[in-house]
């Protein structure tokens, strides 16, 4: 028995130092991205998603593929899906305050950034024509990159 508890503690203690190594690396990897030159562009959703939630991410990463290919090949732009309800991703909703569906941008100019939040155009758009979600949102986005 004492043999068996022994050895149920050092199986518990090496998990979590492996648990915590790992959180901590995939912190410090959204971090180090997060650092870099250029335009970040997240969205945001909940385990659960409704259709705007759906069609956000869709128009989003539509207009991003038809408008910006060579931005987000260079690493100029780059775009995340992002669930707040998993816990590897709770340090990035916090930065950004988001608890559930949000577009949400991080401008990174000479090591300073600036957060964006896309939210309300992105509620009011995402539910009509898919058309005008991306014409507003590439102008949204020229405009950050200028």
């Amino acid at each position: 028995m004492l043999k068996f508890t022994f050895l149920s503690l050092v199986f518990l203690v090496t998990f979590t130092a492996c648990s915590t190594k790992n959180e901590e690396k995939i912190a410090t990897q959204t971090m180090a991205k997060e650092q870099s030159e250029g335009l970040k562009i997240y969205a945001f959703h909940g385990t659960r998603q409704c259709s705007t939630c759906k069609n956000m991410k869709a128009f989003t990463k539509a207009t991003l593929d038809k408008y910006f290919k060579n931005e987000l090949k260079s690493g100029a732009i780059t775009f995340q899906i992002i669930d707040v309800d998993d816990e590897q991703n709770y340090t990035l909703a916090e930065k950004f305050e988001a608890t559930g569906t949000a577009l949400m941008v991080n401008k990174v100019k000479n090591g300073k950034e600036k957060i964006i939040d896309w939210s309300n155009f992105a509620f009011e758009y995402a539910n009509g024509d898919q058309a005008i979600f991306e014409e507003k949102l590439k102008k949204m986005i020229n405009d950050q990159l200028n």
